[in-house]
């Protein structure tokens, strides 16, 4: 994650220097974000080896520490007054599924007795959180 989150913002950065509209860079790094990380998460639900399933955990991290070059900065981009608040909203909001995962996970695991269904309802989430991104997402100043 440590390289991929600085080796997103560093091809960021010279992809805005060199003209490229911050909406487009952010769009991108962000849908990176959503879409390698799912497609990690299949690839994981169809493994049987340890080796490739640490391999799948590895690459979907990594694709999710692209996000310093999508969501997280484009808090200081749409709204550099007020990027604090809307961090501070934003997180908030974010962790909300994180503190109901684990009990659904729970659960489905114990009807199921699989993670396939954890994996491909995380890989939809993702999948639906791409798809709003670039519907809504700009990078473009919207608060002044």
């Amino acid at each position: 994650m440590l390289i991929a989150a600085n080796g997103a913002g560093w091809t960021a950065d010279g992809l805005i220097r060199r003209g490229v509209s911050i909406t487009l860079v952010r769009k991108s790094f962000q849908s990176l974000c959503f879409v390698g990380s799912a497609g990690c998460l299949l690839l994981l639900s169809a493994t049987v080896s340890p080796w490739l399933g640490l391999l799948y955990i590895t690459l979907g991290l990594g694709a999710v520490a692209t996000s310093a070059a999508g969501f997280l900065v484009n808090h200081l981009d749409i709204g550099p007054r007020y990027a604090g608040v809307l961090m501070g909203i934003t997180n908030t909001v974010g962790t909300i599924p994180g503190i109901l995962a684990p009990a659904l996970t729970g659960f489905i695991i114990q009807f199921t007795g699989s993670w396939d269904l954890v994996f491909y309802l995380a890989a939809g989430i993702s999948g639906i959180g791409a798809l709003v991104w670039l519907l809504f997402a700009t990078g473009e100043r919207v608060f002044e």
